[in-house]
């Protein structure tokens, strides 16, 4: 095999391992997606996952000789509709010994297609945690309270990191700030009659459940370094969160204790 087309394969395959990462997935998943391309094209492939860069190191079956490709991690944004494509590609690519060109384009449009609407996501997170509200016993009113604070909470989130470039903790805090003032309204107003409950539920949305789970996964899975990591991303987030909750309290002068 040429050069430039070993060049080829494993600038793809590290491509390919980043989106994954930056998508959300598990070591476990990028592991074996890689190594599934690698095998179709006469390679075998190791990667190595560090907390800003992606490694992929790809050995030649026939040859023996080693190359290493990295790249750096540019951020991270969950989407779980990636993630399943580029598994499908994966699989495509193994039982079909689909050329690279075919495995490129197809890489091009998975990567390109448009997400779901900011405004559906956050109508459906505003839902989904009002549904928290009610799974731990919230009134209507207290349903009501955390759905309008989740809707005006994760629209700031979005609206400050991605059109103002705001660093994602920042928008955390103040996210979680506006979401805890909203949802004080049940004291301050008297609404209802588990203010108490609107007022816990209404930050859970900042939770970063992903990042904990992949973390436990990655853990037992052996990268150790990629998942503490991952934890220590996730418990700042967590700790964002907190300060934020704790300043909407301390403005509205709510007592917790």
């Amino acid at each position: 095999m040429k050069t430039n087309e070993v060049q080829a394969i494993g600038t793809f395959l590290r491509d390919y391992a980043t989106t994954l990462l930056e998508s959300g997935a598990t070591t476990v998943r990028i592991e074996k997606n890689v190594w599934r391309m690698a095998e179709s094209y006469g390679f075998e492939a190791e990667v190595n996952i560090y907390p800003r860069h992606v490694d992929v190191v790809q050995r030649d079956q026939e040859t023996g000789s080693t190359a290493i490709f990295s790249k750096t991690i540019k951020g991270s944004a969950n989407n779980y509709a990636t993630i399943t494509e580029l598994s499908k590609l994966s699989w495509n690519c193994y039982d079909h010994h689909l050329s690279l060109e075919v495995c490129q384009r197809e890489y091009q449009r998975i990567i390109h297609t448009p997400r779901l609407s900011n405004t559906l996501v956050t109508i459906l997170t505003s839902f989904a945690n009002l549904s928290f509200c009610r799974l731990f016993g919230g009134d209507l009113i207290s349903m009501t309270i955390v759905f309008v604070a989740t809707l005006c909470g994760f629209y700031a989130k979005g609206a400050l990191h991605r059109k103002w470039g705001v660093d994602m903790r920042v928008a955390t805090i103040i996210a979680g700030c506006i979401s805890a003032i909203m949802s004080c309204s049940g004291y301050v107003f008297g609404w209802g009659t588990t203010p108490d409950v609107a007022l816990a539920t209404s930050v859970l949305y900042l939770v970063p459940g992903i990042p904990y789970l992949n973390s436990v996964s990655d853990l037992i899975n052996g990268h150790n370094i990629c998942a503490t990591s991952r934890f220590l991303q996730a418990m700042i987030i967590t700790v964002c969160l907190s300060v934020g909750l704790y300043l909407g309290l301390w403005l509205m002068n709510i007592g917790i204790l």
